[in-house]
């Protein structure tokens, strides 16, 4: 080990030698231990036990939902079903506007695209119904939502309220989804959920994220929106009385060349940071 990584490594250690109060470590060895820094033996055997049972309630768990939105109104259920670049040769122009009844949706044939609609419109039902039911069972501290789909970007009106129905007193903190390659993060005072689009991690073109429809502005404000010239992620950190949200992004140092030999790798830049409270609340940046 040269000098001077020597140095940082003893820095770090006399760092992480404090008492677990600063909670350095996650699930370290003083987890069953006082702040002393003097080894002892269980006191009784009902003290060692309490101490195993004590990592239960010294840390907060998350149940995360992972629920079928295929029938979103938009690029949802009715591309799947007309499954038109079969019937088109793949033309994806034509695709673009095709619906029931025309000839590149399922061939023209209208009993089998309402059937594999109705099929679509079932399993989302059955989502929400779901929601509704296993969500209030929960005893997680954080109840988190992941799903392709936003509930009011990528459906009808109608059907947004069938979602916010479900979603409303259900006691979800925070929705994730993708789809659109943007990055942006909305909150619902009177749903009490904070709503994350996360879809502009790279492998496919980035582009604008979401922006709000009128029939669901009355309940969703926009808290942050990113650039959309960039690539990015978004990061959850959970505590029992917050959850941290982050936008992490490619920092200036990088120097991007036409493929990865030319590219010159940089840091990381943090853009949004927000703290979501477990009470349903709006938060505020970090």
């Amino acid at each position: 080990m040269n000098p001077e990584a020597r140095n940082r490594w003893r820095e770090a250690e006399a760092d992480h030698r404090d008492p677990v109060t600063t909670f350095y470590w996650t699930g370290n060895q003083h987890l069953m231990a006082t702040t002393s820094r003097r080894s002892h033996g269980c006191e009784t055997t009902d003290a060692l036990l309490q101490g195993s049972d004590n990592k239960f309630t010294w840390q907060s768990d998350i149940d995360v939902f992972n629920v079928d939105t295929n029938d979103a109104d938009i690029h949802g259920a009715m591309q799947i079903c007309c499954q038109c670049y079969g019937y088109s040769n793949s033309d994806s122009a034509t695709c673009r506007n095709v619906g029931r009844g025309h000839q590149y949706c399922c061939g023209g044939d209208n009993s089998m695209f309402d059937a594999c609609m109705g099929k679509f419109n079932q399993w989302g039902d059955d989502s929400r119904a779901q929601i509704a039911q296993k969500v209030k069972q929960s005893t997680a501290t954080w109840k988190i939502v992941n799903s392709h789909y936003s509930p009011y970007n990528h459906y009808a009106e109608h059907n947004m309220k069938k979602w916010f129905d479900a979603l409303r007193g259900s006691g979800v903190h925070i929705w994730l989804n993708g789809h659109t390659h943007g990055e942006k993060h909305d909150y619902s005072s009177s749903l009490g959920i904070h709503f994350i689009e996360n879809g502009a991690g790279g492998g496919i073109q980035k582009e604008s994220a979401s922006g709000i429809p009128s029939y669901a502005a009355p309940f969703v404000q926009n808290k942050w929106t990113y650039g959309s010239n960039e690539y990015g992620f978004m990061s959850l950190q959970a505590s029992k009385a917050w959850v941290k949200l982050q936008y992490h992004t490619a920092d200036r140092s990088w120097q991007f060349g036409e493929n990865f030999q030319s590219t010159k790798i940089g840091g990381v830049e943090t853009k949004h940071c927000w703290y979501i409270p477990s009470d349903g609340g709006e938060g505020r940046r970090c």
